[in-house]
């Protein structure tokens, strides 16, 4: 056992048995943030936002993401849980239900009700979710005396965070422009929750254009504006500043604030009324506030990563984060909160401005290439439906009319395998029998067995060439293994963290646990089980 970790049980030891633990956590997840946007946007960003955590904080600056697929669903639900999808069983934001044949989202559940609007948008729950969050084993622990609240635009960024004893979970209806849950958490929202929607500041936000931040010039880490490889607002002819948000609530409705920086400004008040509604942080038992800032993600794949939309979006948002700062500073003390600021994901640079650049990248398109797999099969095997559906880079085989044929699944499989082999932009094609009688430790394969649960996973998984993608070709996307969507940002502020950094890789799985550690609580039954050794001190 390495001598620091010795150092930080002993040290998590003392804290907890004299009654120290931080009185509220604050898990920030930034949807859709690269590892380098700190670094790139550094210059121009405010002292007491990304500047001050990266100051005053632990910057483990080596943090990557463990397993196949990286998207918004599975990222929030590894983060709180410390498992992987092959555990938690949150395999991507939808996916095909083997039994149903249907596609499911991720949150879903029919037998909740809206709470805070008269439609459908909280019809929601995290029953799909296999594993606990520490925020359940923090409830568990304190006889739910523990407070645990998530926020985010996105449901399934909010719902997921709160395992299944939070409190509450509220998200943005985009019908309304109010933040809405489910019959999950209760029979109506709190109070303060209702009197925060009627400040309607969604509308508020929403009523002026949005302008650069800073003045044009200070925008040399992004493209210029309008470049090709950014793609418009519905209703706007040309993705350039300043865009005339007024003129586009018609087309695109009060979601709109979704692609805008000012979603993280709304999500960041929402969190502020969040601690003062339900007092978080008031008594010795530790809460935890899940705040999911969403706009990066719709920004980035509307725009790209090298946009001055992205930019700029991230400008805002620091010092979005420096007044959230400054308000536990001085309402609760930096020295009774824990915070810590991760992403779900990254993205890759948008593949038509790096083959501009002589860079291999692509997209691909598995439209073809699944209508000739599906007369390959029956040239093989005779007439049938061989080949059910494909989705997230999963090809879905009729398993029915492979047994019902006497056939050998493994067979057809390598069979599926091989053939989408030949197309170009498909590095690896692999079986699920291979991912269900192997141990692999390292790699793609690794990355692919951590994302694989056997009862909702594909028969055939592709891992596509780096660069390459399924979307079109303006913005970006991501969901791969490689660095650009796997390597995040971790940085630990606030409560006993002393500053300083680490280049030890660390994995995203690992937050979990080591927030368990430090208040002496169960680790999520699902974790992997590994903690990060934080130097703690007065």
């Amino acid at each position: 056992m390495k001598p620091l970790f010795i150092v930080l049980l002993v040290l998590n030891s003392i804290v907890f048995a004299q009654g120290q633990a931080p009185k509220l956590i604050v898990g920030i997840v930034v949807d859709q943030m690269r590892y380098d946007y700190i670094n790139r946007y550094w210059d121009d960003f405010s002292e007491g936002g990304f500047k001050r955590l990266v100051a005053e904080g632990y910057n483990c600056t080596n943090t990557h993401y463990n397993y196949i697929p990286t998207y918004t669903g599975p990222g929030h639900a590894s983060i709180y849980t410390g498992a992987t999808p092959s555990t938690h069983g949150i395999i991507s934001n939808s996916w095909f239900n083997k039994d149903t044949e249907e596609y499911g989202y991720c949150v879903s559940d029919p037998t909740m009700n809206t709470i805070g609007a008269d439609n459908e948008s909280g019809k929601m729950s995290p029953s799909k979710m296999l594993t606990t969050t520490f925020g359940d084993e923090m409830r568990l622990f304190s006889m739910n005396r523990s407070k645990v609240i998530a926020i985010g635009l996105k449901d399934r960024s909010a719902v997921l965070p709160a395992g299944h004893m939070g409190n509450f979970a509220f998200w943005l209806d985009s019908e309304t422009g109010d933040f809405v849950s489910s019959s999950y958490y209760g029979l109506r929202l709190p109070k303060w929750a209702q009197k925060f929607n009627k400040r309607n500041l969604c509308e508020t936000y929403l009523s002026e254009p949005w302008n650069l931040l800073l003045n044009s010039k200070d925008y040399d880490e992004s493209l210029v504006d309008n470049s090709v490889y950014e793609g418009p607002f519905k209703g706007q002819k040309y993705p350039k500043f300043p865009h005339d948000l007024p003129s586009l609530i018609e087309e695109n409705g009060k979601g709109l604030i979704k692609s805008t920086p000012f979603g993280n400004t709304l999500t960041k008040d929402m969190a502020i009324a969040a601690i003062e509604g339900e007092r978080l942080g008031q008594d010795e038992h530790t809460d935890l506030l899940a705040i999911s800032f969403s706009p990066p993600d719709y920004v980035g794949h509307q725009f790209g990563a090298d946009s001055r939309e992205t930019q700029d979006t991230y400008l805002r948002l620091d010092r979005d984060i420096e007044t959230f700062l400054s308000y536990l500073d001085e309402n609760l003390g930096k020295e009774n909160v824990l915070v810590f600021l991760t992403s779900d994901h990254g993205a890759v640079r948008t593949p038509a401005y790096l083959k501009d650049r002589n860079i291999p990248a692509g997209y691909f398109d598995a439209e073809e290439p699944v209508r000739e797999l599906k007369q390959f099969l029956q040239n093989i095997y005779g007439f049938g439906e061989w080949v059910k559906t494909y989705g997230n880079a999963q090809v879905f085989l009729n398993r029915e009319l492979i047994f019902e044929k006497y056939l050998s699944l493994e067979e057809v499989q390598q069979q599926t395998a091989n053939f989408m082999l030949r197309y170009d932009g498909v590095q690896k094609a692999i079986c699920a029998h291979s991912l269900e009688n192997n141990e692999f430790d390292t790699g793609s394969l690794a990355s692919l067995q951590k994302g694989y649960h056997q009862k909702r996973s594909g028969d055939v998984l592709l891992v596509l060439d780096p660069a390459w993608i399924e979307y079109h070709h303006t913005g970006t996307t991501h969901g791969s293994g490689y660095t650009y969507d796997q390597h995040v940002p971790l940085i630990w502020y606030g409560w006993n963290v002393k500053s300083g950094k680490t280049t030890e890789k660390t994995a995203v799985t690992d937050i979990a646990s080591t927030i368990s550690s430090l208040l002496g609580i169960s680790f999520p039954n699902g974790s992997l089980a590994n903690v990060i050794p934080i130097p703690l001190g007065e």
